[in-house]
């Protein structure tokens, strides 16, 4: 069985020092008919129980918004991920 998860910025610093996240996705996370963008971050584990889940809000945890790309790709800097290319489909 596959379970998601999710990680403060503190807990996904930890995880990322421990070696067990593997991976980033930042995704356009705007909602629909807003005119607005907003990003959002999911992370990969290799946790065998872990697919991935959400970067949250340490106070609500509800998914961390982003209003630019630049403050969504800092935050996986934050956390130890080196992200130098941004690819599209």
């Amino acid at each position: 069985m596959i379970l998601a998860t999710v990680w403060t910025m503190a807990e996904a610093k930890k995880d990322f020092e421990r070696g067990l996240l593997t991976g980033f996705q930042i995704y356009d996370s705007s909602p629909i008919m807003d005119g607005g963008v907003t990003w959002s971050v999911s992370l990969s584990a290799k946790q065998l129980k872990v697919d991935g889940g959400a970067l949250v809000d340490a106070r609500t945890k509800k998914d961390r918004v982003f209003r630019t790309l630049d403050a969504a790709v800092k935050a996986v800097r934050e956390i130890g991920f080196r992200a130098t290319t941004l690819e599209g489909q």
